[in-house]
């Protein structure tokens, strides 16, 4: 029991992306591996602590639907193999950017998601000129349509910046979720809405204030170029795009990042293994959370545009 309760635990099914793992919950065997299959043999044991009898009938229960879904793995991996489908794999040293967009954020309408597709464009666009100085645009690797997922294709420099970006953010909001759901259950009580503003006032502060933190540690790590002035321009939008990417992952998106390790990691140079460790560092920590209640982050995405002066006529 040791031996499987620490196999399981260990698993590298519990650090795979939010994206797999969601696949996992869609094929409804979620249960069936890594620490959650840990978690419920755990759970059989300690309610038949006397039972023995009962326990071995649910373990086996278990045990016989893991083995028909293997047989079911099995036969359609055969059939893959004859229809020639394989695997999408990453080239070695390349790395990807997975975004998962919720249906109901884009209303499951083709021109809010063509919209949301180009703001994304706009979002990342900002890390690739700080990590490399251009903004050549991204690959589409996949997309995905049991939920909207777009995958992309992008240098590990790049992703080691964004997945350091996105990390980040998580972290911060981590610290926001036992807020967000007791604003939602002030909510249902029907306090006034003027009551609660102050709530959301808060959170919407502590995210921007610790944003702020995040935009020099970016720069400094990253940006090499001696332009200052750009590097200034730089700063304003990496704020919005931090923004952004805060006030989506409140309205249920999820990132991930992953990277392929080189052909020869020994031929690999100190910058590549160091962004490489980067993504697969905070990978793990780029996983589903649980969400409880209503979004409680409005950050500001676009500076407030400006009346404009209208020149004096003269004679």
């Amino acid at each position: 029991m040791n031996e499987l309760m620490e196999a399981l635990r260990s698993s590298s099914v519990n650090n795979f992306p939010p994206t797999w793992k969601q696949t996992l919950d869609e094929l409804g065997i979620a249960d069936l591996f890594g620490k959650a299959l840990a978690d419920r043999i755990e759970e059989v044991f300690l309610r038949n602590q006397i039972t023995t009898v009962v326990a071995q009938q649910e373990i086996k229960e278990i045990g016989d639907r893991l083995a028909a879904f293997e047989e079911s793995i099995d036969n359609l991996r055969s059939g893959f193999s004859r229809l020639g489908i394989g695997s999408e794999e990453l080239e070695p040293g390349t790395a990807e950017l997975g975004v998962l967009i919720p249906r109901d954020f884009v209303e499951n309408k083709l021109e809010e998601f063509a919209e949301e597709l180009d703001e994304l464009h706009n979002i990342f666009s900002v890390f690739a000129e700080l990590a490399e100085g251009n903004r050549t645009g991204f690959q589409i690797r996949s997309i995905s349509s049991s939920e909207l997922s777009v995958f992309l294709g992008l240098s590990t420099k790049i992703a080691a910046c964004i997945a350091y970006a996105v990390q980040r953010i998580i972290a911060l909001y981590k610290n926001l979720l036992d807020i967000r759901k007791l604003n939602s259950e002030y909510r249902k009580k029907d306090i006034p809405e003027e009551n609660l503003k102050g709530i959301e006032d808060y959170s919407n502060g502590y995210m921007d204030n610790n944003i702020e933190q995040i935009i020099p540690t970016l720069l400094n790590d990253f940006y090499e170029r001696a332009d200052g002035a750009r590097k200034n321009e730089l700063k304003i939008e990496l704020r919005y795009s931090l923004r952004k990417i805060a006030n989506r992952i409140d309205q249920g998106f999820n990132l991930e990042v992953r990277v392929a390790p080189q052909k020869d990691e020994a031929e690999a140079t100190a910058e590549e293994t160091k962004y490489r460790d980067m993504i697969v560092n905070a990978a793990p920590t780029l996983q589903f959370f649980k969400r409880e209640g209503n979004p409680i982050l409005s950050l500001e995405e676009a500076k407030e545009e400006q009346p404009e002066k209208k020149t004096p006529k003269t004679k």
